[in-house]
């Protein structure tokens, strides 16, 4: 299951708009994420320090729309 983010804001980094998700996964559900799943048109590459930060994996997938970012863990 994964918890759904949406954050349009074009002056805003993506690594920002991740962390702020993270961070309301965690309040909400008492656990870290384990995976970011973002639209395959953001170039992930650019997020592995953050990632690697967090703790959190970054992927692309077709079926997720820009400016949504699905978080959420693999169990």
């Amino acid at each position: 299951m994964y918890f759904v983010w949406f954050d349009n804001n074009p002056k805003k980094p993506v690594g920002t708009k991740i962390d702020e998700a993270v961070l309301r996964y965690r309040q909400k559900y008492g656990k870290k994420p384990g995976i970011c799943m973002l639209s395959e048109k953001v170039q992930v590459g650019d997020f592995t320090a953050l990632a690697s930060n967090l703790e959190i994996e970054v992927k692309t997938a077709k079926n997720v729309p820009q400016n949504y970012f699905w978080i959420g863990r693999d169990e």
